[in-house]
């Protein structure tokens, strides 16, 4: 009897040791530096991206305080709640095409907004120099300007060629015939100025291009429109398996930037608000398209960025500059990163969404490390300002520099010109149309009163 029992619990034991071991509990990997316990890589999954509902399902919270954010608003499918611009009365905009163009030379044009069975679509002129109703399928921002995408048969998205400016209740031409025409390199509706290759990897989370060569045509998906959980903590599939086998060891599974290095937490926001071109080429290609994405695909978050993304020389496109800027900044060399200022799950510590998603509301932020002893030179004949104002001017469209340094006006002389380079001053309503000669000389005599006199530290 004693025997069959001392059996039963060495079958036991050994069953207990051989699911241990199946489950990676127990199972331990040699390396240079001696054992790693509770490796579990040799069951994990090849990483994939799963889609922030599914992350809703533990973290409902951090999904709840996401959903405040305009990260989850920053592409939305079209309809009367999203759809910002004009598409009934102020729904015309007529371009005098460039003479360039090998249609309609000098001539005026008009692209027509319309609703038909509540459905959006905008009325322009396509690569065959024709007209054409096209549908908007999804809408790009939510607070300055809108954009509006559609799908081409083949699969193929474009970013069609009006823009709606919500601050001026108008509308502008965006890669249209006013600079451009069919064939030329940015028109809108060419294969180089497809959204797959120039926008869809920051504006998307899991993008699959899925572009085939043969049929000449896109099947691409995502698992989220808009800045979703993975975009910042990386595909979450194998973190869903480890919280349901391993229970402690979900957090080896995951990305979260909070606890990354500075350097490389503040990759994780570089990643899309930054310009430049892929590190990998377009594959497969075809005639026509560019070389390289205009984003960083491949990178996951808490990878070094630089491997995956290069800067790109200044031009119109040049926008979401912000890391490029901080980088060479004195917030960068202090170790002070994007999340020291910006919030990305809560909406402040005063409870109450901005546009920047900043902490504080506007100078409280930079007060709360930057404290003024003094009110002198161009800090005292300006109590009336903002510190954002002047070390934060709107140096790229409608976007504000993250240099954090004073920009003068001598600047944008030695550029050609606030059109070439904008100054700290020039932006401000007041001194808009102030010659910019006229603003050095004041800067100047400003700093002067305050600069101490002259004197001889000998006399007795």
């Amino acid at each position: 009897m004693k025997k069959a029992v001392f059996r039963e619990l060495v079958v036991l034991f050994l069953c207990v040791l051989l699911m241990l071991a199946a489950f990676g509990c127990t199972s331990e990997k040699e390396g240079k530096h001696g054992k790693m316990k509770g490796d579990i890589s040799a069951v994990l999954e090849k990483p994939k991206y799963i889609g922030s509902d599914k992350c809703k399902e533990c973290h409902w919270r951090e999904h709840d305080s996401w959903k405040h954010t305009l990260h989850s608003k920053f592409i939305q499918l079209a309809d009367s709640y999203t759809v910002l611009g004009d598409f009934e009365k102020n729904n015309k905009l007529s371009v005098k095409v460039t003479k360039k163009a090998k249609k309609y030379a000098g001539k005026n044009i008009t692209n027509t907004m319309l609703i038909k069975n509540g459905k959006y679509y905008v009325n322009t002129i396509g690569p065959d120099n024709e007209f054409h109703d096209y549908e908007v399928i999804s809408v790009i921002g939510i607070n300055k300007k809108q954009n509006y995408l559609t799908e081409f048969p083949n699969g193929q998205i474009h970013v069609l060629p009006v823009e709606w400016d919500a601050d001026e209740n108008t509308w502008s031409d965006k890669w249209g015939l006013k600079k451009y025409y069919p064939g030329s390199g940015k028109y809108w509706s060419n294969a180089g100025m497809a959204w797959q290759f120039r926008c869809a990897g920051c504006h998307v989370t899991g993008l699959q291009v899925n572009y085939d060569s043969a049929s000449n045509s896109f099947d691409t998906e995502w698992v989220d429109l808009g800045i979703g959980c993975e975009a910042c903590h990386g595909p979450g599939n194998n973190h869903v398996k480890a919280a349901k086998v391993f229970f402690d060891r979900e957090k080896d599974t995951i990305v979260n930037p909070a606890k990354l290095p500075w350097r490389l937490r503040a990759m994780v926001c570089g990643q899309c608000h930054n310009w430049g071109l892929s590190a990998q080429n377009i594959s497969p290609v075809k005639e026509g398209f560019p070389d390289r994405y205009a984003y960083p695909i491949g990178y996951r978050p808490g990878k070094p960025l630089d491997h995956y993304y290069t800067d790109r020389p200044d031009d119109e496109m040049k926008h979401h500059q912000q890391y490029n800027e901080w980088r060479k900044s004195v917030h960068s060399t202090a170790g002070i990163m994007c999340t020291t200022c910006h919030g990305v799950h809560q909406e402040g510590a005063h409870k109450s969404p901005n546009k920047s998603q900043t902490l504080r509301p506007g100078d409280t932020l930079c007060t709360g490390c930057h404290k003024m002893i003094q009110k002198r030179s161009a800090h005292k004949i300006h109590t009336f300002g903002s510190c954002v104002g002047c070390h934060m001017p709107p140096t790229t469209r409608e976007e504000n520099s993250h240099a954090f340094k004073f920009i003068s006006p001598e600047e944008s002389i030695r550029a050609g010109g606030t059109d070439k380079k904008q100054n700290s001053c020039s932006h401000c309503h007041h001194h808009e149309k102030t010659p910019l000669k006229n603003l050095v000389e004041f800067l100047d005599s400003a700093k002067k009163a305050d600069m101490p006199k002259p004197f001889d530290a000998h006399v007795r």
